[in-house]
């Protein structure tokens, strides 16, 4: 008989790459990994790793046994899920990872409702992004992360649940000559200096594959990943920045957000792991995650009145007949 513990610690050694990463990630002795997978290859009795100098490669045998261990891993996960039928949902444990974004605009509002229709849910809410998210989904210290579908990897071990796609808006300062348009092209602030998230992060992608769609490459000047501070640089005259719907900032004294013609989005969705999103209080929650981001996002950003509009704009911009 095959213990599926030692199929996790193999599939581990497979993701991470040697004994010591992966004694590391799973808090055990290099020693200890060893033993284990030498009692796995007895009880498949085949050759799982070949000796490469100080390192191990997995053996021809070992990659077909990974083919059915992501199997057997799904299945345990829906034989867990009509387990957990029984409660219908109203008990249980869920962690959750999400960035901020989300947590304001989609993951708060769906506690709020699940309070209501599931108390005896426990769910805890922790800031952790891609990668490491799917590390600790696979280790089951996750039951769902927020992610991109832009980024997702492409993994048999997880599946997706689309939730929403996040417009972006343009920042401008309120001295800006398209401040006051109805709606904004890209291709109009090609000369602009930008304000963006850092390197590889998805908004920076979701920008610079935007703005080469209408014809340019932004000029890049500062970086941060905090919506807020972006709209304190625009306000300082630092330069111009995309916004996401969902950080649910609007226009202040000094910034003002116009809808764009071509605005790009970020498609955000849920990952869990495969075959575990029938679990009945899993699905409780997805189901209130999908409800609070239907109604998450608001309308486009409109003109606020003459009589908010700063005293230095208001010189420069004519009254609108009517």
């Amino acid at each position: 008989m095959i213990d599926v513990r030692r199929l996790r610690l193999l599939r581990e050694l497979d993701n991470r790459g040697t004994v010591a990463a992966t004694a590391a990630a799973l808090h055990l002795t290099p020693s200890a990994i060893s033993q284990q997978l030498a009692a796995l290859s007895r009880e498949t009795g085949v050759m799982l790793l070949d000796p490469v100098g100080r390192r191990v490669r997995l053996t021809p045998a070992a990659r077909v046994l990974l083919r059915h261990a992501d199997e057997i891993f799904a299945q345990l996960e829906r034989a867990e899920a009509d387990l957990a039928a029984f409660d219908e949902g109203r008990l249980g444990e869920v962690t959750i990872a999400a960035f901020a974004t989300a947590i304001t605009g989609i993951v708060a509002p769906a506690l709020q409702e699940l309070r209501i229709t599931h108390p005896g849910l426990q769910i805890t809410i922790v800031d952790v992004g891609p990668p490491d998210c799917y590390d600790m989904l696979i280790s089951g210290e996750l039951d769902m992360a927020f992610d991109f579908v832009a980024t997702r990897p492409d993994d048999a071990r997880f599946e997706m649940v689309k939730m929403v796609d996040d417009l972006f808006d343009v920042a401008l300062p309120w001295d800006h000559p398209l401040a006051c348009l109805d709606q904004v092209h890209l291709a109009q602030l090609a000369d602009d200096d930008f304000i963006a998230s850092r390197p590889g992060t998805a908004c920076l992608e979701i920008m610079q594959a935007a703005c080469a769609a209408a014809g340019f490459a932004p000029r890049l000047r500062h970086r941060t990943d905090e919506f807020i501070a972006v709209l304190g640089l625009i306000g300082a005259g630092c330069g111009i920045g995309l916004i996401p719907r969902l950080a649910g900032l609007s226009s202040t004294d000094q910034v003002v957000l116009r809808p764009l013609v071509d605005a790009p989005a970020r498609r955000l969705a849920v990952s869990l792991r495969r075959g575990s999103a029938g679990a009945p209080h899993l699905a409780a929650v997805l189901r209130a995650l999908t409800t609070a981001a239907g109604s998450a996002l608001t309308e486009p950003p409109t003109v606020p009145p003459r009589s908010v509009r700063p005293a230095s704009v208001l010189a420069a911009v004519p009254a609108q007949a009517g």
